[in-house]
């Protein structure tokens, strides 16, 4: 996330450190079965502020509070040779405070994901299909959210369809991290099919007015 990038962008020139995290955010939704995959859904925070401060250039201290809006993503766990594509038609998103309610626009929808296995995780594989834009909703005054999706998961013997239906819990959590960078860039270079994308989508002026969505370059 661009939050969490910049405050890690002063380990360049320091060996470690520790993130000090307060996020207002979703729990992970549970996973329902569509096929014998397992899908779920989730979200990663892209706003808030941040500080860091340094010792001898050596050691970096840095400090977070996360919050909406946020990336969102539809994700599944299937198994390897066995699972092909994941691919979502519709999507819906409901507030509990708010009773914010809309289908997010169909024309980014529908593309398959293709399922990819992962040498730690033998004998599985995973897809996820990252919602284009941002989702504009803030755990403190929207409440929980749910979120209504048509999926549909392809495997070696059929393909399923089914309407789904995934609960997000808001939630406030602490945590603190230590980092290494030499690791973390090794870590980041895997090549994780779980890893979420953070390039910018991009910008799709038919629907810059609509107040959930943030399209951009």
């Amino acid at each position: 996330m661009k939050l969490y990038f910049s405050i890690l962008l002063p380990l360049i020139v320091t060996s470690c450190g520790h993130l000090y995290t307060k996020s207002h955010s979703y729990a992970k939704s549970s996973t329902v079965t569509i096929n014998g995959a397992k899908v779920g859904s989730a979200v990663k925070p892209e706003g808030g502020k941040g500080g860091f401060s340094m010792s001898a250039m050596v050691y970096m201290a840095g400090a977070a509070t996360l919050d909406g809006p946020f990336r969102w993503r539809i994700e599944a766990e299937g198994k390897e040779g066995i699972h092909k594509s994941l691919t979502v038609h519709r999507v819906k998103v409901i507030t509990s405070k708010t009773k914010r309610s809309e289908w997010y626009p169909r024309q980014h929808l529908g593309t398959a994901q293709a399922f990819s296995s992962y040498k730690k995780e033998p004998g599985k594989s995973f897809a996820n299909f990252q919602t284009p834009g941002k989702l504009k909703v803030y755990p403190r005054s929207d409440g929980d959210i749910t979120v209504i999706a048509d999926i549909s998961v392809t495997s070696t013997q059929k393909t399923e369809r089914r309407q789904v239906r995934f609960l997000l819990r808001a939630d406030t959590t602490k945590e603190v991290d230590f980092i290494n960078l030499p690791a973390e860039i090794i870590k980041g270079s895997r090549n994780d099919p779980r890893e979420w994308q953070w390039g910018a989508w991009p910008e799709d002026r038919q629907w810059a007015h609509d107040p959930w969505y943030d399209f951009y370059s």
